[in-house]
């Protein structure tokens, strides 16, 4: 079964049909390389366990293909500007979970990277760094969806998910959920469960 990033997800979320079934089409075989999982492993790193930048900064600055060195470093150096705005802020550790396709034959990884508690309230933040795909509230607002059905449960459900944009420096917030949400993301993962049971029949 592929399983897919939050991240992947909402990027291609945002694309058309013919977009999507090649995104899909890279999940047929098994494999694939998450481009920021760097960035994701550096701020949680700076955010949760406390380090400094000069220490999350190192695995970035090793990576040895320029474009994808300049585009995690940019991330991280981003984060750091929006973490000084939010100073009073302190951190915990988030819970995770996997998000099923309705016929099972996709997972959604539910991972923020940090929560956050900002005068008095707690926040699952998954960040964004995609160049390939615009976010918006629609967009964003799907990911906060699933991050609120699966995640502020239990101990964590006094928390609000939220979307961290790195590119504008923005945080999404549950508020601003548009109310079709939660009908946008069901048609998108029964159209992802009829992508990958076509694919199966023709193998």
């Amino acid at each position: 079964m592929p399983n897919v990033s939050l991240s992947s997800f909402l990027k291609i979320l945002s694309k058309g049909t013919p977009q999507k079934v090649q995104e899909y089409g890279k999940y047929l075989t098994p494999g694939g390389y998450d481009f920021y999982w760097r960035l994701k492993d550096a701020a949680r790193a700076l955010t949760v366990e406390g380090k400094s930048f000069a220490e999350c900064v190192k695995p970035i600055e090793a990576i040895s293909r320029a474009v994808e060195k300049a585009h995690n470093l940019e991330g991280l150096k981003s984060l750091q500007r929006w973490l000084e705005v939010a100073a009073a802020a302190t951190f915990f550790r988030p819970p995770a979970a996997n998000c099923s396709s309705p016929e099972g034959l996709m997972n959604v990884k539910l991972e923020p990277e940090f929560g956050i508690v900002i005068d008095g309230h707690r926040r699952l933040v998954q960040i964004w760094n995609s160049k390939g795909g615009t976010l918006n509230r629609t967009i964003a607002g799907a990911g906060i969806y699933l991050i609120q059905e699966y995640l502020c449960r239990a101990e964590f459900g006094d928390c609000e998910g939220a979307v961290l944009d790195l590119r504008k420096r923005e945080l999404y917030l549950a508020a601003a959920i548009p109310p079709n949400i939660p009908m946008i993301v069901a048609s998108e993962l029964a159209w992802v469960d009829g992508f990958f049971k076509a694919h199966k029949k023709a193998a």
